[in-house]
């Protein structure tokens, strides 16, 4: 990787995504990342309100609209705050940022760019205001799906009407269709994508990545809780409805006779409240600890004094076709991977050899799962680490995908330019 670039070479890039910095995604890791390659990279984006449901502190109505951050030039659109645990906050801050987004795309995209790179996770809806600003930057649309839509919907059960996802595949069929280039974080998701589509698109696959440079990170030890004695499992990211924590703690249930294996919980979200009152039902103080939310810097702190690593995800079709970022994370940790997913997952672990895969939504083999490892040597947990870590240095590196999608970026404005000479 380097900066060196000629006038040629440098790409302006614009990004369209509802939650950039100071909201912890990965996402601001490739616009810094592109920066230092020498490209120049402005972000549309909303108020930061996620994960906590309000907008921050520093931010509001009086904006700031516009910010610099790491080089990155920052395009702020207002928005309705998502709220915690509410519905139709969730709706409204979904269509607001789409308004709010495609009127910032409207009026302050004046310039022109060599791509409009847009990041979908829920909602596809942001593929509106990446469309006007296609348009206005007259630059090829990369689309990156990390949720289908409306599987995802249905799958997070969040929409149940089938008029609602009717309508959420209409929209998803606008967005596809707008276009130019759909890359997909799941080599799973073609399918779904062409038959919301209505027709077969070419769908590239572009994984989520793990820098590892965060391996050196230095850790403050004194920001850190202390971990209890024994095996332990450790979970990190969103506590939601679609991480399956019923499964998680009907095993913890089963095993909370085995006082040596610890599970712990490091991550927030809507359904922490309930998790702890949940394991406090079920008498599981001694065995399973929610440690709350802590920035993603300080996650391989927790992976280092981990013995196995928790990915688990709901029983559902759209689910099984999902890789959740959490698992490139986990397998550059080099520490084994207990996997409670059906389909891709499954399948990355058993592949890789990195730990134990079981299907979703059982309990009683994710707790023989569990016990098995925990009753693992070392040596055998080590190697399979190992594994972990060299599978993920060769499909999910990040210096290595970074350059396969600037690469994209160019042969989309070659491709381009040669249009125009030819017109």
């Amino acid at each position: 990787m380097g900066a060196d670039f000629s006038a040629e070479e440098k790409l302006k890039i614009l990004i369209v995504s509802q939650y950039f910095w100071p909201e912890d995604f990965r996402l601001n890791e490739l616009a810094s990342n592109l920066v230092e390659r020498g490209h120049e990279v402005t972000v549309l984006t909303g108020l930061p309100n996620y994960p906590t449901g309000s907008v921050f502190p520093g931010y509001g109505l009086r904006g700031p609209w516009t910010q610099m951050h790491q080089g990155v030039r920052i395009l702020r659109a207002p928005l309705v705050a998502r709220g915690r645990k509410n519905k139709l906050r969730l709706v409204l801050n979904y269509f607001s940022f789409t308004l709010t987004g495609s009127l910032v795309a409207l009026f302050r995209v004046r310039e022109r760019y060599d791509a409009v790179f847009v990041y979908q996770v829920s909602p596809v809806t942001v593929g509106f205001p990446g469309i006007i600003a296609k348009w206005k930057a007259r630059a090829p649309m990369f689309l990156w799906v990390l949720d289908v839509w409306p599987e995802s919907l249905s799958a997070s059960g969040m929409v149940k009407s089938p008029f609602a996802n009717k309508v959420a595949g209409w929209l998803a069929r606008m967005v596809y269709a707008g276009s130019d280039v759909i890359l997909a974080t799941s080599q799973g998701f073609d399918e779904p994508i062409c038959r919301v589509a209505g027709e077969r698109r070419e769908v590239r696959w572009f994984p989520q990545w793990e820098d590892l440079r965060k391996d050196t990170a230095p850790i403050d030890p004194a920001n850190l809780p202390s971990l209890p004695e024994g095996f332990k499992v450790v979970f990190t990211g969103n506590v939601g409805s679609s991480q399956d924590f019923e499964t998680v703690l009907a095993a913890a249930s089963l095993l909370k006779d085995r006082k040596d294996i610890q599970f712990v919980i490091v991550g927030d979200g809507h359904e922490l409240d309930w998790v702890r009152q949940e394991a406090a039902r079920r008498d599981l103080a001694d065995t399973f600890h929610c440690l709350g939310r802590f920035p993603s810097t300080e996650m391989p702190a927790f992976y280092r004094q981990a013995d196995a690593l928790l990915v688990s995800l709901r029983n559902e079709p759209a689910f099984a076709l999902t890789v959740p970022a959490k698992l490139q994370s986990y397998l550059a940790a080099g520490k084994p991977i207990i996997s409670s997913v059906s389909g891709d997952v499954k399948r990355i672990v058993s592949e890789s050899g990195a730990g134990i895969g079981v299907d979703a939504g059982s309990p009683g083999e994710l707790a023989a799962a569990i016990e098995k490892l925990a009753d693992t040597s070392l040596d055998a947990r080590i190697e399979m680490g190992r594994r972990g870590r060299a599978y993920m240095e060769k499909y999910y590196n990040m210096d290595t995908l970074f350059d396969q999608l600037v690469e994209w970026f160019r042969q989309e404005k070659r491709k381009r330019a040669g249009s125009q000479r030819a017109d």
